[in-house]
């Protein structure tokens, strides 16, 4: 896991969210392994008892979405709406457990995009790792105890917020963790168990100790970096936002905030003005209430 930081460690690269750039990606390594990382799949070369995996991302990437994962993976390929293709990598041993889970993508892919708009990226994939759960650019990262799929559902969702649309300081981890969170509790409700209303009514119970030990969601304590306080406060209060425009409003909402700011980084004030202007509406005060309050709003 390289966030906030940790990309620095394994490449040059100057490690913030605000700075994020083009990658070419070749992976050298041995005969019967893959190496596999962010962007679209280009194919192998080999040369003697070595292959090389390269990849290209057209897309901006910050350095904490990349991904370096060397393994004997068996690659799968599947295609999502509109023809995106889609590679899973599963070592031999895992695909009975979590191929049928990597399979789930294209659906939950098109789901999304009945939210949210079209995906926004050339390619999707899914890596097996030993132990992730994360949203590297175009090929999540799950490990066992994450793959699931609302947590497939979950990181999908970051490719539209945190991917696509970028905090530009991590102050802001908020725009990433609490929409993507919402988003896996809007998927759970239609498709396992439970409704949007239960899911929040169990996260409000906690919120208040959230913010007690590690800070409000906008001015979380520098110890206590991605803590449940960024995914459940933020994710209430997009569920305020709902009640008061409706579905359709926020749902609107939703797609239009990402398909007009592709490809940048933006940040609370940005979002809050945004929103002013795209509803006619003022939230500038629930937004702030939400995410600096001590406590749990009412």
């Amino acid at each position: 896991m390289q966030e906030p930081f940790g990309a620095f460690t394994w490449f040059p690269v100057n490690d913030h969210p605000s700075d994020e750039a083009l990658y070419d990606v070749a992976i050298t390594v041995p005969e019967g392994w893959s190496g596999v990382a962010h962007g679209t799949y280009e194919g192998k070369t080999s040369a003697g008892r070595t292959s090389t995996f390269r990849w290209r991302s057209t897309d901006p990437v910050a350095s904490y979405l990349t991904v370096f994962a060397a393994d004997r993976f068996r690659m799968y390929r599947d295609e999502g709406p509109r023809g995106i293709p889609i590679t899973y990598w599963i070592r031999p041993r895992d695909v009975p457990r979590q191929l049928p889970v990597a399979r789930r993508m294209p659906s939950i892919m098109r789901w999304l995009e009945r939210k949210l708009g079209p995906y926004p990226f050339p390619s999707a994939g899914l890596v097996a790792t030993s132990d992730s759960g994360m949203e590297t650019q175009q090929m999540i990262a799950l490990g066992p105890l994450y793959m699931r799929p609302s947590v497939v559902a979950h990181e999908l969702a970051h490719h539209w917020f945190g991917d696509t649309v970028t905090p530009r300081t991590w102050r802001d981890l908020w725009l990433n963790e609490g929409f993507a969170m919402y988003l896996e509790m809007q998927w759970y409700a239609e498709h396992e168990d439970g409704t949007i209303d239960d899911f929040i009514a169990n996260i409000r119970r906690v919120d208040g100790r959230l913010r007690q030990e590690a800070g409000p969601p906008g001015r979380y304590r520098r110890d206590s970096f991605g803590i449940s306080n960024v995914y459940y406060g933020p994710a209430i209060m997009l569920h305020e936002i709902r009640k008061r425009l409706g579905d359709r409003r926020f749902f609107a909402m939703l797609r239009a905030w990402v398909q007009e700011h592709r490809n940048t980084t933006q940040d609370r004030a940005s979002f809050t003005k945004w929103i002013k202007e795209h509803t006619g509406r003022d939230f500038t005060e629930l937004i702030d209430t939400w995410l600096d309050s001590p406590t749990t709003p009412r």
